[in-house]
């Protein structure tokens, strides 16, 4: 059985890489498709990146729990 402090720990790095993946995909397909893959689109990318990355990081954190509670729920599964 894993520690309180193991389940953080795991908790915390599944939220960065999860978040890492999902703001670098969706700010990608966003700055492509409001302002086109032109010249300086890498820049525009990554200053999306850098906006929404840390904002998507805190909100999985903090909502990670309860949305596996809502999923088990709504599958009926017993976890």
């Amino acid at each position: 059985q894993a520690t309180v402090k193991e389940k953080f720990k795991t908790a915390v790095v599944f939220s960065a890489l999860m978040s890492m993946l999902m703001a670098g995909l969706v700010s990608a397909i966003v700055t492509a498709v409001t302002s086109g893959m032109s010249n300086g689109y890498l820049g525009r990318w990554i200053g999306s990146y850098v906006v929404a990355w840390p904002v998507a990081f805190v909100v999985l954190l903090l909502l990670r729990q309860h949305v596996m509670r809502l999923a088990i729920y709504l599958t009926n599964n017993k976890h």
